[in-house]
């Protein structure tokens, strides 16, 4: 009797390591959030008085931005955006605010415009690729495409390959 009450206690401690490694497994699984940037809760933006603030009361009442436009100081961008990243891929968006503050030419607020990760495009910012003219080959029409074009002494260095 006691033989037996072994025997079916063996498979429990075999099945634990099982079991702890199963839990790593599904804990290594679980998705990593990140969130980057700021964008101003909506009771610092009520304070602000279009037609009236200039950027210094900007800058008090909501914070510096994330950017401003490039050419010209008109417009700044206060930008958010959460991604998820699971296991070894690549990291998704999930969420993204875009705040865009835009002045006149006196430097005054003239609108306040918000934008979701709906409204955005996806843009390529760098490719780090030249695009080129002709066709594109393969690695095997690489490697076969100058088979034929020289002869054997050229090959192997008797013949002048002009």
């Amino acid at each position: 009797m006691i033989h037996s009450e072994s025997i079916s206690a063996r498979p429990r401690i075999s099945l634990l390591p099982a079991l702890i490694v199963a839990g790593f497994v599904i804990a290594g699984c679980e998705p990593i959030r990140q969130t980057h940037g700021y964008v101003p809760a909506d009771v610092y933006v009520e304070s602000v008085k279009l037609g009236e603030d200039s950027r210094a009361d900007i800058v008090s009442k909501i914070g510096r931005p994330s950017t401003t436009a490039a050419f010209e100081n008109d417009e700044w961008y206060y930008i958010a955006r959460t991604t998820t990243t699971r296991a070894f891929f690549a990291p998704k968006p999930t969420e993204q605010k875009v705040m865009v503050v835009a002045f006149n030419s006196d430097g005054i607020v003239e609108s306040i415009d918000r934008y979701a990760l709906e409204d955005g495009q996806i843009i390529d910012l760098v490719t780090r690729t030249t695009p080129t003219r002709g066709k594109r080959l393969t690695l095997l029409q690489q490697l076969l495409g100058n088979i034929g074009r020289f002869t054997p002494g050229q090959i192997l260095g008797d013949e002048d390959p002009f």
